[in-house]
């Protein structure tokens, strides 16, 4: 009696712990696997145009980039150029700006060719402290900040806000 009394409470244990493995392991599936969100964002600002950034997320990554600025003014304006930075920041939850993507090229012996690098860099890697957290508002409230030297070694700054213009959110369902 006492071996069919000890079988059955191991039954009733292993049962409870595959039912609880079971339980929490499709917890925490559920909360990473929100499938793949495809941000595609622009934004115009008085000398320079953002297109085509890109923010895609995924269950356990991250990209961001993939666009292209576009100079509006005279290009001949920075064929000398030796110097520019661009700085990408989001809003996190605290709506404070947090800088996810930076590119800067300097040059002392000759230009760094700024129009032939208009192409975004981009960035892929998992989630951030609180990146699970963030939304598409979070997302909207992008902002790309370009600052560059002209032929005169003239120092410029703009900053512009960048808006999503397409936006497709792919559901994982298996």
């Amino acid at each position: 009696m006492k071996k069919l009394i000890l079988v059955l409470v191991a039954v009733v244990i292993i049962w409870n712990a595959i039912w609880s493995y079971l339980y929490f392991n499709k917890e925490v599936e559920t909360n990473l696997n929100t499938g793949v969100q495809v941000y595609t964002l622009k934004g115009t600002g008085d000398t320079w145009d953002v297109l085509d950034y890109k923010i895609i997320i995924s269950s356990n990554k991250i990209l961001r980039g993939h666009g292209k600025l576009v100079f509006k003014g005279d290009p001949s304006a920075l064929v000398n150029s030796s110097y520019y930075k661009y700085e990408v920041n989001e809003k996190n939850n605290n709506n404070k700006d947090e800088t996810v993507l930076v590119n800067e090229a300097r040059s002392t012996d000759g230009p760094v060719s700024i129009l032939s690098n208009t192409d975004i860099a981009s960035i892929t890697g998992p989630y951030s402290y609180d990146e699970l957290n963030k939304n598409r508002q979070n997302y909207e409230n992008t902002t790309l900040s370009i600052t560059w030297n002209d032929n005169e070694g003239e120092l410029h700054s703009e900053t512009i806000s960048l808006d999503i213009a397409s936006g497709i959110s792919l559901k994982d369902d298996l």
